[in-house]
């Protein structure tokens, strides 16, 4: 009898552990391999499951980090680094019941606003609705995503990463899911991209994406959709190191990666005509946005241990100097092209952009609203209350906010103008 028992235990245990390491392989599941399907079911409700990745906890004052007052004009959003984010509204008419047993019924308009964004850590999708909590809502997980970018009207996200030897750039369109009517969610899988995508815009549409790649000695601008059809092949350089920009529909532009000691280019190419057409040269350092129209090219030029932001005027030729020390990449332009950016009237002694971009230098920014056409500017912000090196903004001007992630610590924050 004690014989029978020892076994019994011996095959419970034996089962608890395959149990045990089974569950914890397929819970630490990392990048997906190509090829492979992917579809989960989210529990009913729509939640997304657990959000305890992004959950804010209550206000702390770790070191470096900022501390909100109650009456701030500044909302922490996420307390997770982000990989990159998008924020958009969607109108609707909903019908509004009568008041009155013999009245009539009415229709209302109403406006929610979404943010979405995807966690650094996991390549998950999350969605902010109307400044409710957090909601996971896909379910594909990838970790260490450098950089993610929205597409198809916000319905699909493309995460940049590393693959497991460390070395290639793995491209993986993941799409969102829409809510089923009984509120779950159904992941469906995505497409991998080719890999050694050296860079990666999206089109002002939504509808595209353009694509950088390398094909022997040259360098391949690729037009295609968010899960590689369609493909359009628009330009073949000799040069394989460029910066892609696409503000509008017909035409994008390069820029050669920029370096404090080295002269910088920025083209711009009709896709129609495929060809290279000038717009800056011989300029160090340079990194630039260019406005929705085309009209204006916002850069900057270095210069002994600092650098300095200058406005051209594309129609005109004219360049001036905004005398503030901002890098392009903080800027975020409105619908009348002028600018919101994030800087300040002198920086710390370094080589810019470079040093910037290596995390060697940092920022605690002002907000800035720049007129582009007589080139004078107001304070937004003066940086005393908090400090932000802030990067990749967005202006919502139907609510006055202004969006940015904190380089620092890779937090997305929320400003009232």
């Amino acid at each position: 009898m004690r014989r029978i028992l020892i076994i019994i235990i011996l095959i419970g245990l034996t089962g608890g552990a395959v149990w045990y390491f089974a569950f914890r392989t397929r819970s630490s599941e990392t990048a997906p391999t190509q090829g492979g399907v992917f579809k989960s079911f989210f529990p009913i409700g729509g939640n997304g499951g657990s959000d305890t990745e992004n959950q804010i906890p209550p206000t702390t004052n770790p070191e470096n980090e900022p501390s909100i007052t109650p009456f701030s004009s500044f909302k922490q959003l996420t307390s997770r680094p982000v990989a990159g984010y998008t924020i958009f509204p969607i109108t609707k008419t909903i019908a509004v019941p009568a008041e009155t047993p013999k009245g009539k019924p009415t229709t209302q308009v109403v406006t929610d606003y979404f943010i979405r964004y995807v966690a650094r850590q996991s390549g998950f999708v999350y969605e902010i609705k109307n400044d409710l909590a957090p909601l996971q809502i896909s379910n594909i997980f990838i970790p260490a995503i450098y950089e993610a970018l929205f597409t198809d009207n916000n319905t699909t996200a493309v995460l940049r990463f590393l693959r497991e030897d460390g070395q290639t750039i793995g491209t993986y369109s993941v799409p969102i899911p829409p809510e089923n009517t009984d509120g779950t969610r159904t992941q469906k899988e995505g497409v991998f991209l080719q890999n050694e995508i050296l860079n990666l815009a999206t089109s002002p549409d939504s509808k595209e994406i353009l694509y950088l790649t390398e094909r022997q000695t040259q360098g391949v601008v690729t037009a295609s959709s968010s899960v590689g059809k369609g493909k359009k092949e628009l330009l073949q350089s000799p040069l394989k190191e460029w910066i892609l920009l696409w503000p509008q529909t017909k035409t994008f532009y390069l820029q050669t990666k920029a370096a404090g000691i080295v002269d910088g280019f920025l083209y711009k190419i009709d896709t129609t005509e495929k060809k290279l057409r000038r717009v800056l040269g011989d300029v160090k350092g340079l990194t630039t946005s260019i406005s929705p129209s085309g009209t204006f090219v916002l850069y900057s030029e270095s210069t002994t241990n600092s650098f300095v932001t200058k406005i051209l005027n594309t129609k005109t030729g004219t360049i001036k100097n905004t005398n503030l020390a901002i890098l392009p990449e903080k800027c975020a332009w409105l619908k009348n092209e002028d600018l919101i950016c994030a800087g300040n009237s002198s920086v710390p002694t370094a080589i810019y952009p470079d040093s910037w971009y290596a995390g060697l230098t940092f920022f605690s920014d002002q907000v800035f609203y720049i007129y582009t056409t007589n080139n004078v500017f107001d304070v937004k912000y003066n940086g005393e209350e908090l400090s932000f090196d802030m990067t990749n903004l967005y202006v919502d001007e139907a609510r006055s906010l202004l969006f940015f992630v904190d380089k620092k610590t890779g937090f997305l924050w929320q400003f009232s103008l």
